[in-house]
């Protein structure tokens, strides 16, 4: 029997940021939610543009280094890492299409982002590709 938490899901680098600098964000709402009923999906690819995107200087205003540690271990603990064996050239942002391979491959239901050249993809080949705000909605309350 498969359960939500035995499910992955897919939560884009910007909703991630956007969780840690904002902790009363919709955006950190989402997440909250996403880690305590899924299990968060990550490539190599996807982490290393979360780490080197959370490292830059333009958010030291926002939150010290010990405090991006501190975040950065939460969500890796409520995560796996994935292999990706597929190829999609779909997105008319390539960055982005590492995504939508990494929700093939992590047989998820769902991508939760705020990037409009994801968005404009819903559905993509079976997967709700949705807001945070658009998330929470779908959430059994």
């Amino acid at each position: 029997m498969t359960t939500e938490s035995d499910q992955y899901i897919v939560v884009d680098t910007n909703v991630i940021i956007s969780a840690a600098l904002f902790p009363r964000s919709t955006s950190a709402h989402a997440l909250t939610l996403a880690m305590t009923h899924f299990q968060l999906a990550q490539t190599e690819a996807t982490w290393e543009e979360f780490q080197k995107s959370f490292a830059r200087s333009k958010f030291d205003g926002y939150l010290r280094d010990e405090g991006r540690t501190y975040f950065s271990i939460r969500v890796a603990q409520r995560m796996s890492l994935i292999q990706s064996h597929t190829t999609v050239t779909d997105c008319r942002d390539p960055k982005d299409n590492k995504f939508l391979a990494l929700a093939i491959d992590a047989g998820a239901k769902t991508i939760v982002t705020g990037d409009k050249d994801l968005l404009v993809m819903h559905p993509y080949q079976g997967i709700t590709i949705c807001t945070p705000s658009e998330f929470l909605s779908r959430l059994p309350t």
